[in-house]
């Protein structure tokens, strides 16, 4: 352990839809206690940035209607799956890599909406 004078603040770690083991595996022990890694790394005030927002470009077409459900007010896959990662409890930045013009439009029309609430988001995980 680097103890409370450790100069680690940043970390960044795939997080997505398709990997969401940092916000639901309890699998990292701070105090004796288990926690997920966005937990642990929020009781320790680093940092985190998501990469793989869109997963390589995967969950930009083909999510399930169910994901439309629970993310209201957008129009493209992209975009869900952005807002998935920017409204996880515990990321700062989310990550995602863009070739075209279009592509950046596109990612920057989530930005118009808010990031969810706990309320809802917790329903992503509660009700799968």
């Amino acid at each position: 352990m680097g103890g409370p004078d450790h100069h680690f603040r940043v970390v960044q770690l795939p997080y997505n839809l398709a990997m969401p083991e940092a916000f639901t595996r309890a699998n990292q022990k701070v105090d004796g206690v288990f926690v997920s890694t966005l937990e642990a790394a929020r009781r320790l005030g680093v940092y985190v940035m998501a990469s793989a927002s869109v997963y390589q470009g995967q969950l930009t077409r083909g999510l399930p209607p169910v994901v439309t459900d629970y993310l209201p007010g957008l129009s493209t896959d992209a975009q869900r799956a952005i807002q998935f990662v920017r409204s996880t409890p515990g990321i700062g930045t989310a990550l995602v890599g863009m070739k075209t013009l279009a592509h950046v439009e596109d990612n920057m029309a989530a930005a118009a909406v808010a990031p969810m609430a706990w309320e809802q988001f917790k329903h992503l995980f509660s009700e799968a």
